[in-house]
């Protein structure tokens, strides 16, 4: 009975290759009833390989199990949030439509290598909504996500370079990292990186970060100060072609007179206060005799 048992137990072990078959096979073996048989056919130490393999491949399973319970790193979070608070906002903004190629990512590479940016990283994404004009979320590694909304650009007739010109705006709202601090970011540290293995999501601090986006695309906006830093940003950008810095200060003009005008875009100072103030930021100033 002892050798049918011990012939069992050595068949199962040689057969059996694959790791969990392996870890089942071997939790499965009443050892201490083979003590004996084991000891006097000097199997010990085979055996006992065997039970360190299979607790070995028991903590390795473990390990990745944990990781599957990770928050998203630094290196990944912002393409995370930004996405995930696209999805969530998908029937306000309306991206999820048909739309041609506007030739748009061609026309803002061309504009940012003419000004001295080379290989910056983003993602145009037009939304066929008013709600939103134009604006900037952050992606991982720096490759920025930049909306631009289709009727916005319609009703100012604007030609790629203006839109380009809008983009360039929001990039440096981003460079000057007024994005994170209008979101109150920190939120996030508490969470970049971090292991929820046997913890509850932390849904609060996501679910904070992403009202917080939302209040900033379409309520609170930037503030006068940030506004005037990146009017001055583009301003300093462009003052050595002249060109483009005259199609940026008629731009603001044509918004100005939109948002006074279109009570569908009435919104639009509240996020960026306010064209006609950066006008005034932009226009030389007069002598007074």
């Amino acid at each position: 009975m002892k050798k049918m048992i011990l012939g069992l137990f050595i068949l199962s072990l040689s057969f059996l290759n694959a790791q969990e078959s392996e870890e089942k096979a071997i939790d499965g073996i009443n050892f201490s009833e083979l003590k004996d048989v084991i000891k006097s056919d000097f199997l010990a130490p085979t055996v006992e390989k065997k039970v360190e393999r299979v607790q070995a491949i028991k903590i390795q399973k473990k390990k990745i199990d944990k990781k599957k319970y990770n928050y998203p790193t630094k290196d990944y979070f912002w393409t995370f949030l930004s996405e995930y608070w696209l999805v969530k906002n998908a029937a306000i903004l309306k991206w999820d439509f048909q739309k041609p190629d506007y030739g748009l990512k061609n026309a803002i590479e061309e504009l940012f290598e003419k000004l001295g940016l080379y290989q910056v990283k983003f993602r145009v994404l037009p939304i066929n909504s008013p709600v939103i004009s134009h604006f900037s979320l952050p992606g991982d590694n720096e490759e920025n996500i930049y909306l631009l909304s289709v009727p916005f650009m319609r009703a100012l007739d604007l030609s790629k370079t203006e839109i380009a010109l809008l983009v360039l705006e929001d990039y440096f709202r981003l460079k000057l990292n007024f994005f994170e601090k209008n979101i109150n970011a920190k939120q996030a540290d508490s969470i970049i990186g971090k292991n929820f293995y046997q913890k509850k999501v932390d849904l609060k601090s996501i679910e904070g970060l992403l009202k917080n986006i939302s209040n900033l695309a379409f309520e609170k906006g930037f503030n006068f100060q940030q506004q005037f830093e990146v009017t001055k940003k583009m301003d300093i950008m462009l003052k050595s072609h002249p060109v483009v810095w005259n199609k940026y200060f008629n731009l603001l003009e044509k918004i100005d007179k939109l948002v006074k005008t279109n009570a569908l875009f009435s919104n639009y100072n509240k996020i960026y206060p306010s064209p006609e103030m950066q006008k005034n930021w932009l226009s030389p100033k007069k002598n007074v005799l």
